[in-house]
């Protein structure tokens, strides 16, 4: 599966690796979901919506809304 998240090469324990760089939209989706809005109203939002489908590709929050 091919992310179309910007990533940047960084040093893990002596190996550089490539991570995804989060945008404050991601960071803000992410804080929305742990104070309990649901997916859905966030979803609503085509920007939003983009977000969320990043950090479920990443893993971080599951379709249903709940953070890994």
């Amino acid at each position: 599966m091919r992310l179309l998240l910007e990533t940047i090469v960084v040093p893990v324990h002596n190996v550089m690796k490539r991570v995804p760089v989060l945008t404050t939209v991601h960071l803000r989706v992410y804080k929305m979901l742990e104070n309990g809005i649901e997916i859905n109203t966030i979803a609503a939002d085509r920007q939003m919506r983009r977000a969320v489908n990043d950090l479920c590709r990443l893993g971080w929050v599951k379709a249903s809304g709940d953070r890994n």
